[in-house]
Protein backbone atom coordinates (compact mmCIF):
# COMPACT_ATOMS: atom_id res chain seq x y z
CA UNK A 1 0.00 0.00 0.00
CA UNK A 2 1.17 3.52 -0.80
CA UNK A 3 0.22 4.73 2.68
CA UNK A 4 3.11 2.68 4.04
CA UNK A 5 5.61 4.31 1.68
CA UNK A 6 4.65 8.00 1.46
CA UNK A 7 3.74 10.95 3.63
CA UNK A 8 0.07 11.24 4.56
CA UNK A 9 -1.07 13.90 2.08
CA UNK A 10 0.52 12.19 -0.91
CA UNK A 11 -0.79 8.77 0.13
CA UNK A 12 -4.30 10.24 0.49
CA UNK A 13 -4.12 11.88 -2.94
CA UNK A 14 -2.95 8.66 -4.55
CA UNK A 15 -5.83 6.72 -3.01
CA UNK A 16 -8.31 9.45 -3.97
CA UNK A 17 -7.23 9.14 -7.60
CA UNK A 18 -7.36 5.37 -7.76
CA UNK A 19 -3.71 4.52 -7.17
CA UNK A 20 -3.97 1.84 -4.49
CA UNK A 21 -1.06 -0.51 -5.13
CA UNK A 22 2.35 0.13 -6.71
CA UNK A 23 3.26 -1.44 -10.03
CA UNK A 24 6.27 -3.74 -10.21
CA UNK A 25 8.51 -0.88 -11.33
CA UNK A 26 7.25 1.38 -8.57
CA UNK A 27 7.71 -1.29 -5.91
CA UNK A 28 11.32 -1.83 -6.97
CA UNK A 29 12.18 1.85 -7.41
CA UNK A 30 10.54 3.66 -4.48
CA UNK A 31 13.04 2.58 -1.83
CA UNK A 32 16.03 3.35 -4.06
CA UNK A 33 14.73 6.79 -4.97
CA UNK A 34 13.80 7.59 -1.37
CA UNK A 35 17.35 6.57 -0.47
CA UNK A 36 18.77 9.22 -2.76
CA UNK A 37 20.24 6.91 -5.39
CA UNK A 38 20.41 7.69 -9.10
CA UNK A 39 17.96 5.38 -10.86
CA UNK A 40 17.30 4.34 -14.44
CA UNK A 41 13.84 2.85 -14.88
CA UNK A 42 13.51 0.62 -17.94
CA UNK A 43 10.40 -0.92 -19.40
CA UNK A 44 7.49 -0.60 -21.86
CA UNK A 45 4.49 1.71 -21.66
CA UNK A 46 1.86 1.21 -18.96
CA UNK A 47 4.22 0.14 -16.17
CA UNK A 48 3.79 3.35 -14.20
CA UNK A 49 6.89 5.32 -15.15
CA UNK A 50 5.23 8.73 -15.42
CA UNK A 51 3.20 8.17 -12.27
CA UNK A 52 6.41 7.18 -10.48
CA UNK A 53 8.03 10.46 -11.53
CA UNK A 54 5.16 12.48 -10.09
CA UNK A 55 4.77 10.58 -6.85
CA UNK A 56 8.48 10.47 -6.05
CA UNK A 57 8.98 14.15 -6.80
CA UNK A 58 6.15 15.08 -4.43
CA UNK A 59 7.50 12.67 -1.82
CA UNK A 60 11.03 14.09 -2.07
CA UNK A 61 10.02 17.77 -1.93
CA UNK A 62 6.93 17.53 0.32
CA UNK A 63 6.46 21.30 0.74
CA UNK A 64 7.42 24.68 -0.70
CA UNK A 65 10.59 26.13 0.78
CA UNK A 66 12.12 28.63 -1.65
CA UNK A 67 11.13 30.41 -4.87
CA UNK A 68 13.67 28.66 -7.13
CA UNK A 69 12.78 25.24 -8.57
CA UNK A 70 14.04 22.18 -6.69
CA UNK A 71 12.91 19.55 -9.21
CA UNK A 72 13.56 19.75 -12.96
CA UNK A 73 11.73 17.29 -15.20
CA UNK A 74 12.46 17.11 -18.92
CA UNK A 75 9.79 15.94 -21.35
CA UNK A 76 9.75 15.82 -25.13
CA UNK A 77 6.87 18.11 -26.07
CA UNK A 78 4.08 20.44 -24.98
CA UNK A 79 1.44 17.72 -24.70
CA UNK A 80 3.55 15.66 -22.31
CA UNK A 81 4.44 18.73 -20.26
CA UNK A 82 0.79 19.67 -19.80
CA UNK A 83 -0.28 16.09 -19.04
CA UNK A 84 2.44 15.70 -16.42
CA UNK A 85 1.52 19.01 -14.82
CA UNK A 86 -2.09 17.82 -14.54
CA UNK A 87 -0.90 14.68 -12.77
CA UNK A 88 1.15 16.76 -10.37
CA UNK A 89 -1.88 18.90 -9.57
CA UNK A 90 -3.69 15.75 -8.45
CA UNK A 91 -0.82 14.58 -6.29
CA UNK A 92 -0.06 17.98 -4.71
CA UNK A 93 -3.64 18.67 -3.59
CA UNK A 94 -3.71 20.09 -0.04
CA UNK A 95 0.03 20.84 -0.19
CA UNK A 96 1.73 24.14 -1.01
CA UNK A 97 3.95 22.67 -3.74
CA UNK A 98 3.91 24.74 -6.94
CA UNK A 99 4.20 23.16 -10.39
CA UNK A 100 4.84 24.95 -13.69
CA UNK A 101 5.52 23.74 -17.22
CA UNK A 102 7.25 25.39 -20.18
CA UNK A 103 7.63 24.57 -23.88
CA UNK A 104 8.51 26.20 -27.19
CA UNK A 105 4.90 27.08 -27.98
CA UNK A 106 4.68 29.27 -24.87
CA UNK A 107 5.72 32.91 -24.44
CA UNK A 108 9.18 32.86 -22.93
CA UNK A 109 8.87 36.20 -21.14
CA UNK A 110 5.66 35.13 -19.42
CA UNK A 111 7.19 31.77 -18.51
CA UNK A 112 10.22 33.48 -16.97
CA UNK A 113 7.99 35.79 -14.93
CA UNK A 114 5.83 32.94 -13.65
CA UNK A 115 8.85 30.89 -12.61
CA UNK A 116 10.39 33.87 -10.85
CA UNK A 117 7.27 34.30 -8.70
CA UNK A 118 7.95 30.84 -7.25
CA UNK A 119 8.03 27.27 -8.55
CA UNK A 120 9.01 24.06 -6.80
CA UNK A 121 8.58 21.62 -9.69
CA UNK A 122 9.55 22.76 -13.19
CA UNK A 123 8.52 20.61 -16.16
CA UNK A 124 9.69 21.46 -19.64
CA UNK A 125 11.23 20.61 -22.98
CA UNK A 126 15.04 20.64 -23.00
CA UNK A 127 15.36 23.49 -25.51
CA UNK A 128 12.96 25.79 -23.68
CA UNK A 129 14.53 25.09 -20.29
CA UNK A 130 17.96 25.83 -21.76
CA UNK A 131 16.70 29.05 -23.34
CA UNK A 132 15.23 30.17 -20.02
CA UNK A 133 18.48 29.31 -18.27
CA UNK A 134 20.81 31.19 -20.63
CA UNK A 135 18.55 33.98 -21.89
CA UNK A 136 16.31 34.69 -18.91
CA UNK A 137 18.67 33.71 -16.08
CA UNK A 138 16.57 30.83 -14.78
CA UNK A 139 17.89 29.90 -11.34
CA UNK A 140 18.75 26.20 -11.30
CA UNK A 141 21.11 26.40 -8.33
CA UNK A 142 18.59 24.79 -5.96
CA UNK A 143 17.78 21.72 -8.06
CA UNK A 144 17.74 18.57 -5.92
CA UNK A 145 16.09 16.20 -8.41
CA UNK A 146 16.75 16.02 -12.17
CA UNK A 147 14.46 13.75 -14.18
CA UNK A 148 14.38 12.71 -17.83
CA UNK A 149 11.13 11.16 -18.99
CA UNK A 150 10.99 9.05 -22.17
CA UNK A 151 14.70 9.14 -22.99
CA UNK A 152 14.20 7.53 -26.43
CA UNK A 153 12.08 10.45 -27.53
CA UNK A 154 14.81 12.84 -26.41
CA UNK A 155 17.08 11.19 -28.95
CA UNK A 156 14.44 11.42 -31.66
CA UNK A 157 14.06 15.17 -31.15
CA UNK A 158 17.86 15.62 -31.10
CA UNK A 159 17.87 16.92 -27.53
CA UNK A 160 21.15 15.37 -26.40
CA UNK A 161 23.13 18.61 -26.70
CA UNK A 162 20.55 20.53 -24.70
CA UNK A 163 20.48 17.86 -22.01
CA UNK A 164 24.28 17.79 -21.78
CA UNK A 165 24.46 21.54 -21.24
CA UNK A 166 21.67 21.53 -18.68
CA UNK A 167 22.95 18.54 -16.72
CA UNK A 168 26.46 19.95 -16.47
CA UNK A 169 25.05 23.30 -15.30
CA UNK A 170 23.19 21.83 -12.35
CA UNK A 171 24.48 21.49 -8.80
CA UNK A 172 25.02 18.05 -7.33
CA UNK A 173 21.62 16.37 -7.33
CA UNK A 174 19.76 13.09 -7.69
CA UNK A 175 19.10 11.83 -11.22
CA UNK A 176 16.21 9.73 -12.51
CA UNK A 177 15.94 8.57 -16.13
CA UNK A 178 13.07 6.59 -17.64
CA UNK A 179 13.30 4.74 -20.91
CA UNK A 180 11.64 1.93 -22.85
CA UNK A 181 14.98 0.22 -23.38
CA UNK A 182 18.56 0.69 -22.28
CA UNK A 183 20.97 0.71 -25.21
CA UNK A 184 24.23 2.32 -26.27
CA UNK A 185 22.51 5.53 -27.43
CA UNK A 186 20.70 5.97 -24.12
CA UNK A 187 23.88 5.28 -22.21
CA UNK A 188 25.65 7.94 -24.28
CA UNK A 189 22.84 10.39 -23.46
CA UNK A 190 23.33 10.07 -19.73
CA UNK A 191 26.93 8.97 -19.15
CA UNK A 192 28.26 12.50 -18.59
CA UNK A 193 26.18 13.09 -15.48
CA UNK A 194 25.21 9.67 -14.08
CA UNK A 195 27.79 7.30 -12.64
CA UNK A 196 26.89 3.79 -11.41
CA UNK A 197 23.10 4.21 -11.28
CA UNK A 198 20.69 1.59 -10.01
CA UNK A 199 19.06 0.05 -13.08
CA UNK A 200 15.53 -1.25 -12.54
CA UNK A 201 14.07 -3.12 -15.47
CA UNK A 202 10.52 -4.42 -15.87
CA UNK A 203 9.42 -6.37 -18.91
CA UNK A 204 5.70 -6.87 -18.40
CA UNK A 205 3.00 -4.27 -18.87
CA UNK A 206 0.45 -3.54 -16.18
CA UNK A 207 -2.99 -4.99 -16.91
Amino acid sequence: MFKEKFHKKLAANLLLNGFEEPTELQSKAITKINGGFDVIGVGPANIGKTTLIAMMTVQKLQRAIEDAPRALILVSDMEKAIALKELFLLFTKDTDLRTYCVYEEGKINKEAEEIYVGTDILIGTPKRILDLYFIRNLNLNKIKLFVIDDAEMMLKIAAQGHIDRLALSLPKCQHLVFTDSLNEKIEKLIHKFIIAPHIIEVTEERH
